[in-house]
Order: structure tokens, then C-alpha cells, then sequence
């Protein structure tokens, strides 16, 4: 589920390689948020905050970004 919806920021044909690590920590954090019927509606970022420390999510960078502005298009990364 994940690869898809990173595919959803970058299509096919767009290159991983020019991604910096804030880059990655933005998609991340935009992907996790997204709350997820399987996971009985909530985000994977409130799923691992429950279960584990918030701490590791602040040292990988992982924000929880508000539903209203979550961004999973190739618009998300444009400079």
C-alpha cells in the first residue's frame, strides 16, 4: 500500500534518486497521516504513536500532517 501511494507523489517515469531526506520525511509524513479503512480508520502515524514512542517518529522526521492538508499528488515535492 505504501509503494502505491508514493507513486501517487511520484508517478512512473519520475526518478527516486533526486530525493533529499526532507523530501522523503515530507511524503512520509503526507502517506502515514492518511487514515486507512484496515486500520480502523486511523493514520499508520496514530497507529505506531499508540502502539511505540512518539519519539522515534520525531527522530525519522514524521509529522502528523491535519487530514484537510494532506497531499498525495506530484505537487507535494515541486520546488
Amino acid at each position: 500500500m505504501t509503494h502505491e501511494m508514493m507513486r501517487r507523489v511520484l508517478p512512473k517515469g519520475i526518478s527516486f534518486d533526486e530525493l533529499n531526506q526532507n523530501d522523503t520525511s515530507l511524503m512520509m509524513s503526507h502517506i502515514n497521516s492518511y487514515t486507512r479503512r484496515k486500520l480502523n480508520n486511523q493514520s499508520a502515524h496514530q497507529m505506531f504513536s499508540f502502539l511505540n514512542s512518539v519519539e522515534i517518529l520525531d527522530k525519522l522526521i514524521i509529522k502528523l500532517i491535519p487530514a484537510n492538508e494532506i497531499n498525495l499528488t506530484p505537487l507535494l515535492l515541486k520546488k
